[in-house]
């Protein structure tokens, strides 16, 4: 769980005036409070501090097939792992270790653990009350994911889907997904997760830039024709 106490955010070893802050997330369009107001995770404005300890995590082994091995990083509390399903009969299971040199936050509507930040779906109208069984969220409980480099310059990188409970990420037989000159698998999620840039960044000049969509290894690409077609969009080299 994240928050700003002093027990998960360190300071600069070169600086002791305050934590190392990466950045913020802003909730657009509550005016700066959520309906209900803000309560723990849940709330219209995230800052996103360097943690005590590094929980970041890359990829590492990835087994192409339903061996011993796989089955065992799946089942492994300890271990983080993305499955990506192939077919009923071939799953590819990526497995991810530490990364010392990273801070992993994660969001989505989910209020498990590990989740940092959760987002729930703004109802149209500005109503407070509605039937949640009339409504179909577009945010997934395990969206996505933002490492960030615990050295200057700070950078920091979004992937679609997030790790659950048990440390897990599952592409299913319907979802996006392909393999990489380098071997490695990458994704689409469901609802994904759409990103756009505006031209003169957040100012009083602001002008819309192109949405795109960010895969589950942080790739990013042209929309797709549906948000959950199974063909991807065009990779393009950046924002």
């Amino acid at each position: 769980m994240f928050s700003l106490g002093q027990e998960n955010v360190s300071t600069s070893p070169a600086s002791t005036k305050g934590p190392v802050k990466y950045g913020e997330l802003i909730v657009l369009g509550c005016n700066g409070s959520l309906p209900n107001g803000d309560k723990g995770r849940r709330k219209s404005r995230f800052s996103l501090c360097r943690r005590n300890k590094a929980n970041g995590v890359k990829p590492s082994t990835v087994h192409s097939s339903c061996t011993p091995q796989a089955a065992k990083a799946i089942s492994n509390k300890e271990q983080h792992s993305i499955s990506y399903t192939l077919s009923r009969a071939q799953t590819v299971v990526v497995e991810y270790t530490h990364d010392s040199n990273t801070d992993m936050f994660q969001i989505g509507r989910s209020t498990e653990n590990p989740i940092d930040f959760v987002v729930t779906d703004t109802v149209p109208g500005g109503q407070s009350h509605a039937d949640p069984q009339t409504l179909q969220s577009t945010i997934s409980r395990f969206a996505c994911r933002i490492i960030c480099q615990r050295n200057p310059p700070y950078s920091a990188r979004i992937f679609a889907a997030g790790f659950d409970s048990s440390k897990n990420i599952f592409l299913g037989e319907k979802a996006a997904k392909w393999r990489m000159l380098d071997s490695q698998m990458d994704g689409l999620t469901t609802n994904g997760i759409l990103v756009m840039h505006p031209h003169h960044g957040f100012s009083q000049d602001s002008k819309p830039g192109l949405w795109r969509e960010i895969s589950v290894c942080g790739n990013v690409f042209t929309l797709r024709e549906t948000r959950s077609a199974q063909q991807r969009g065009r990779m393009v080299g950046e924002l």
